[in-house]
C-alpha cells in the first residue's frame, strides 16, 4: 500500500478518508504555519495541556517545529506529501527569543503565553511582514524538501475560500476582512511554493460552497462532496 503524509487543514483531511483503502497515513501535521515550521522552536514555552489529544498534539507540534523532523523520519515509507495551507490565515506570533508559533486558538486557550515576559507580537496575513516572513519560510521549506530528494513527490491544493452557503447565503468576512481577499492571500502564498517548481492544484470555485450542515461546522474552508471528491481525485492521480 502507498504512504500519504498531510501538512495542512480538514481540507485535505477529509479528502484523505477516500482514498484510505488505497493509501496508509504516514503522518498529519495541523495548525502549524510555514513560518514557525521553518524556523528554529522556541524554548520559552512550557508543554500545551488540553483536554484534547490532537490538539496537544498540533500546539505542542507547533512550538516544536515539528514538520520538517517529521516528513523526514515518513520520507522513506511516503509516496505523497499533500499539503494545503489555510492555517496561514491564523497569522503567526513573534515571541520575544525571535521565533514563531501559530496564532492557534488552541495556543491561546492554553495559557503558555502567560510563561512570557512580554506579550508576543502578532504578525497579521496579508500585511508586508508575513508576506516577507513566508517569503523567506518558502525558500528554507523548499532547501529541505531537496536536501531530502522529496520535492517531486509534494503536491499542494489550492482550495479557493466559499463565499456562500449551500442555500445561497452569503458569509460573513472572517475577522473582520473579505473572505475572497483572505483566500487571495492564501493562493498567493502558495504561488511562492509553486514558483520554485512543486506541483500546485487548484480547486475550480464551483466547488467551493460551504455546507450548512458540515461535520466540523459552517466555515468558507469546510466544503461538500464534490470539493472532496475532486480533491481525492487529485491526490489519486498524483499517486499514480
Amino acid at each position: 500500500m502507498q504512504g500519504v503524509f498531510l501538512y495542512g487543514g480538514c481540507v485535505i483531511r477529509d479528502a484523505y478518508e477516500k482514498i484510505r483503502d488505497i493509501a496508509s497515513l504516514t503522518g498529519y501535521v495541523s495548525r502549524q504555519s510555514l513560518i514557525s515550521a521553518t524556523t528554529p522552536a522556541t524554548s520559552l514555552l512550557p508543554e500545551v495541556k488540553l483536554a484534547s489529544p490532537f490538539q496537544n498534539r498540533a500546539a505542542n507540534g507547533d512550538i516544536k517545529s515539528s514538520l520538517i523532523p517529521l516528513m523526514r523520519k515518513a520520507a522513506p515509507h511516503t509516496d505523497l506529501f499533500v499539503l494545503d495551507f489555510h492555517v496561514e490565515r491564523l497569522g503567526v506570533l513573534k515571541l520575544p527569543d525571535g521565533s514563531f508559533i501559530t496564532s492557534s486558538n488552541e495556543i491561546a486557550d492554553s495559557g503558555v503565553l502567560n510563561h512570557l515576559n512580554r506579550p508576543p507580537g502578532k504578525v497579521f496575513l496579508g500585511t508586508n511582514r508575513h508576506s516577507d516572513f513566508w517569503t523567506h519560510a518558502a525558500r528554507r521549506f523548499y532547501a529541505r524538501l531537496e536536501f531530502m530528494g522529496i520535492q517531486d513527490k509534494v503536491l499542494i491544493v489550492d482550495a479557493p475560500w466559499a463565499t456562500h452557503t449551500t442555500d445561497g447565503t452569503e458569509l460573513g468576512p472572517f475577522a473582520g476582512r473579505p473572505l475572497r481577499e483572505v483566500s487571495d492571500n492564501i493562493s498567493s502564498l502558495t504561488q511562492k511554493l509553486a514558483d520554485y517548481g512543486l506541483k500546485v492544484v487548484t480547486m475550480p470555485r464551483e466547488f467551493s460552497v460551504a455546507p450548512t450542515n458540515h461535520k466540523w461546522g459552517l466555515s468558507p474552508f469546510h466544503f461538500g462532496e464534490p470539493a472532496m471528491e475532486w480533491v481525492s481525485n487529485q491526490m489519486i492521480r498524483a499517486l499514480k
